[in-house]
């Protein structure tokens, strides 16, 4: 695969997305909608248990997610990169996804934040990903996790 390189925006972005219903999608378009700034719906979104514990997560750090399952529809209001709650305690279930998302997500936020599912769950390795957050460098041995 070629390397291919990608520059940020030089001005707003207007643009349409289609999202396939998929969860692992619909919990990605979730979370890249709460770093935006400003308004986003997601349309085509899939609903689960994996897409309900993402989307009350995100309410419990303080970002605005409303949801409309008859129009397969999310909304919500990005906090630009930020996390307005200092505290917050998570729960995911079992939906790795969230989990394996929401550890970085909240590595941007000041605070302390508690992520936490079910027995099976915390049977899941993570560890790696939470030794490269702490260290602060990549996997690769570059820094800036």
């Amino acid at each position: 695969m070629r390397p291919m390189e990608i520059r940020p925006a030089s001005r707003p972005l207007d643009a349409t997305v289609v999202l396939p219903g998929s969860k692992s999608y619909t919990n990605r378009a979730l979370l890249i909608a709460a770093m935006a700034q400003g308004g986003s719906v997601l349309r085509q979104a899939s609903f689960s248990d994996d897409t309900d514990y993402m989307a009350q997560a995100l309410r419990t750090l303080g970002i605005r997610v409303e949801e409309d399952r008859q129009r397969a529809e999310f909304q919500v209001a990005g906090a630009g990169g930020s996390i307005p709650v200092q505290e917050a305690s998570l729960f995911v279930g079992n939906a790795g996804t969230a989990a394996r998302f929401l550890t970085g997500f909240v590595a941007l936020g000041h605070g302390t934040y508690t992520i936490d599912g079910t027995p099976r769950m915390r049977q899941r390795p993570i560890q790696p990903r939470l030794d490269v957050l702490k260290s602060g460098s990549s996997s690769d041995g570059k820094t800036g996790a």
